[in-house]
């Protein structure tokens, strides 16, 4: 072989690998970053819920303290009263506001505290024995309300404590400013709500500088810091679920690579998230940042997340580039070949070969019994894997075993009886003439099938024709048509089109087959009370419940509403219902910190010969009435 020859293979061998590298690394960089950017907006999209609850919460308990007590008479008079009138006035006033404060604390409330329009400390009610001190130079919310008479919300520093706060202005009855009123939430409770309601793993650091104390005490609640993993100028609170050895001392070694990178991104004051690679596995650090009311970042929500699909790009990605640098070997190699044996090969075979192995598409002879003749790109999937024995040109060899069975595939299940394949394919839509074959690393790949008969004889020139990115790309998109975009489970289109090809398999095999309708019980209730969002939370806590219980062999999907459907295949009425026992039971043990307990009724039937989709649903919605009507919360058979 001739110098240029080995230097245009070289450059060959380089470009492709290169090429490879600089497309998968793109790829992969842009998959990474979507990642993050969803995992931080999901972040922000439950914390924008909570701090929706919290305002509600803190308006409601303001209206409340206003209508109910003295407040107003008491405040006004403190002006003009002496300093034993005033001690009285605050007594009185904390046995009114005492027990709406209690009720407060159990939905997360922190503080009540009341002040004059001077920023003078009129009544605490966590600490009603400290009053009297001026809050101007400590507390700028309290500030800007007492002077521009409007409500402030957002995250705020005080004397000893940080929280989540919401200050009302207070007028007396003739709309005359007299002082303000705090509400104010912990950061615990948004730890509690991210980590036990969104079932995201997560803490809250505060800014080392922003307060002197290591711990925050009311009678009921004490507040323990320490220095966070994050960030050496951050403080994380320890409790039950965050304690030293997970939030502290673990994370700090999970976080040791990309530490620098954190400090970074921190002092830029913007919300951020990273990976990281510990112990195998990989996690999503998102860093939500969390700015006071003069916009000021002194906190930050910081959520760990495992990151599945990060792994898998970056295992596809390796895999990807290992296969590329074989396959440029063999390519180099099958052309240094070529090369040196060019000479040697008669024309009509070199020209023969060229027709058969240029191509991509699998190409083989068989009369469906065993392979007669096969191509190349044949023979590199099946020929070339470890440990299992070369099909090609066996005698007794069953073509049909190569498509594997799957939904939207040709396979031999679908054959009438005494039918061959080649009457299956004349008698699908050219469009669905497509089965999937495993590729020489076990992957499954989508090909459309073609099949001519060789003249005088029962045997046929099969070409398969790779089509798995356009079947991929289809794929992704039925997936986003058939996915309900609240509770991430299938939709009623998806559920309708299973149904319907579930039908024809009971039909033909008589297998039996239940469906169930699952309602949620007094959802109306859930929105008229507590919202819209407080809803969507019980239809995502309810979906994730039965979809994290459901048998694999199951369909769940939402129907519409609050209402949900099961497909059980290949099971009778009685084991039916005893699945749904036990989903009924994973719904109820479902408490929501807002709404309450959640529960759900059953409507349950079995597949009757000569039923159809309307027929068995007129049964189940009958059955879903009866189990409404006899108390909801249980399963009634039809």
């Amino acid at each position: 072989m001739n110098l240029k020859n080995k230097i245009l293979l070289s450059l060959l061998f380089l470009i492709i690998n290169a090429v490879v590298y600089l497309v998968t690394e793109e790829n992969s960089n842009n998959v990474i970053n979507n990642e993050l950017d969803e995992d931080i907006q999901t972040l922000e999209t439950h914390y924008d819920i909570l701090l929706e609850s919290q305002k509600h919460i803190s308006y409601s308990l303001q209206k409340s303290i206003l209508n109910n007590t003295d407040l107003i008479e008491l405040l006004s008079e403190s002006y003009t009263s002496t300093k034993e009138e005033q001690e009285i006035s605050r007594v009185k006033l904390y046995s009114q506001v005492i027990e709406q404060y209690e009720t407060a604390k159990m939905q997360g409330v922190l503080q009540v505290h009341f002040i004059d329009k001077n920023n003078i400390s009129f009544l605490r009610m966590h600490k009603p024995s400290k009053f009297g001190d001026d809050l101007t130079d400590v507390r700028t919310d309290f500030v800007y309300t007492n002077e521009t008479k409007e409500v402030t919300r957002g995250f705020s520093q005080g004397k000893t404590t940080h929280g989540f706060r919401n200050v009302f202005p207070i007028f007396d009855k003739n709309k005359k400013h007299i002082g303000a009123m705090e509400i104010s939430f912990s950061s615990d409770r948004l730890q509690w709500y991210l980590n036990h309601v969104s079932n995201i793993h997560s803490h809250f650091i505060i800014n080392k500088d922003i307060f002197d104390i290591n711990a925050w005490k009311r009678d009921d609640l004490i507040l323990k810091y320490e220095k966070s993993a994050e960030s050496k100028n951050h403080m994380i609170e320890l409790n039950k679920t965050h304690t030293q050895k997970k939030c502290i001392d673990e994370n700090t070694l999970r976080l040791e690579s990309i530490k620098n990178e954190i400090r970074l991104n921190m002092s830029e004051g913007e919300s951020f998230a990273s990976y990281v690679k510990f112990n195998k596995n990989i996690i999503i650090v998102s860093f939500l940042a969390i700015p006071n009311i003069e916009d000021e970042v002194l906190a930050w929500v910081v959520a760990y997340q495992p990151a599945s699909n990060i792994k898998l790009i970056l295992y596809d990605t390796l895999i990807m580039r290992i296969v590329t640098l074989l396959i440029s070997l063999l390519l180099i190699y099958f052309l240094v070949q070529q090369i040196l044996a060019k000479q040697k090969i008669e024309k009509q075979h070199e020209l023969f070969d060229k027709i058969l192995n240029i191509t991509k598409d699998i190409l083989f002879i068989t009369d469906f019994k065993g392979i007669k003749f096969a191509n190349d790109r044949f023979k590199n999937i099946f020929c070339t894997r470890e440990n299992e024995k070369c099909i090609n040109c066996e005698k007794n060899f069953n073509v049909l075993d190569l498509f594997v069975v799957a939904n939207g595939f040709l396979h031999k299940e679908l054959l009438a009886k005494n039918e061959d394949f080649i009457s299956l394919l004349q008698r699908t839509e050219e469009k669905n003439k497509i089965v999937s074959l495993l590729d020489e690393y076990g992957e499954p790949k989508a090909f459309r099938i073609h099949a001519v008969k060789v003249e005088n004889d029962e045997d046929y020139l099969i070409s398969l024709s790779d089509i798995t990115d356009i079947k991929e790309e289809l794929v992704a998109t039925g997936k986003k048509a058939y996915t309900d975009n609240l509770t991430k489970v299938y939709n009623r289109n998806k559920f309708n089109e299973i149904f319907e090809e579930e039908i024809l398999r009971v039909q033909r095999y008589q297998h039996p087959l239940s469906i169930a309708i699952i309602d949620i019980d007094r959802f109306k209730d859930f929105n008229d009370t507590h919202g819209h969002l407080i809803g969507d939370e019980v239809l995502i806590t309810m979906a994730q419940s039965v979809n994290s219980n459901v048998r694999n062999t199951d369909t769940f999907a939402r129907w519409g509403g609050e209402e949900f459907v099961i497909l059980f295949r290949e099971t009778d009425v009685q084991t039916a219902r005893t699945v749904s026992l036990k989903l009924k039971d994973a719904i109820q043990e479902n408490i929501h910190p807002i709404a309450g307990k959640i529960t759900g009724s059953f409507g349950l039937t079995q597949y009757k010969e000569g039923d159809d989709m309307k027929s068995i649903f007129k049964r189940c919605d009958d059955a879903l009435y009866l189990a409404k009507e006899n108390g909801r919360n249980r399963i009634e058979i039809l």
